[in-house]
């Protein structure tokens, strides 16, 4: 069975529930013709369920593809391919969790560069160590001007922050 039978139908369904939590939980703006704090979730919803039926309506109506040729004797294909992203997907997750918690510690200016290497180095197996010094700063710098000083959204400064 193709993965995009099924991605895609549950793609819809996960940002059908998005949407919904968005609704019930956001509030609505204050300000008529403004759009509100819900807008850019509602925004990254819609764009979510597109997808999803993309995904969907293109895994339907394309043929079925030929089944890949057996890549050794004993006729199971190599397994490779499945190993590397798996640990890509659970590096990733395992990535996100621990931003959660540096981030609710050490906050966003402390956090944000450590997983940026680790996600770097760890994860997409970067080496070029300036590379990944000049993105790290550069990505930390850009959001915080972003969103601490044009957009005036606090950003967090974890429960430690009075220990640096």
């Amino acid at each position: 069975m193709r993965s995009d039978r099924w991605l895609g139908p549950l793609l819809s369904l996960l940002s059908l529930g998005w949407l919904v939590l968005a609704y019930l939980y956001i509030p609505a703006s204050n300000v008529p013709g403004e759009p509100g704090p819900r807008a850019f979730p509602n925004v990254l919803g819609y764009a979510l369920l597109m997808l999803g039926l993309v995904m969907t309506v293109s895994g339907f109506s394309r043929r079925r593809e030929a089944a890949p040729a057996k890549a050794n004797a004993g006729g199971d294909a190599p397994a490779a391919p499945l190993k590397h992203e798996l640990r890509i997907v659970l590096g990733t997750f395992g990535l996100l969790l621990l931003y959660a918690f540096l981030m609710e510690k050490t906050g966003f200016l402390v956090s944000t560069p450590i997983v940026l290497v680790l996600g770097m180095a760890g994860i997409l197996r970067m080496r070029n160590w300036r590379f990944i010094a000049l993105m790290n700063i550069g990505t930390t710098l850009v959001c915080w001007i972003v969103f601490s000083l044009l957009l005036r959204v606090p950003l967090p400064r974890g429960s430690w922050w009075w220990l640096l």
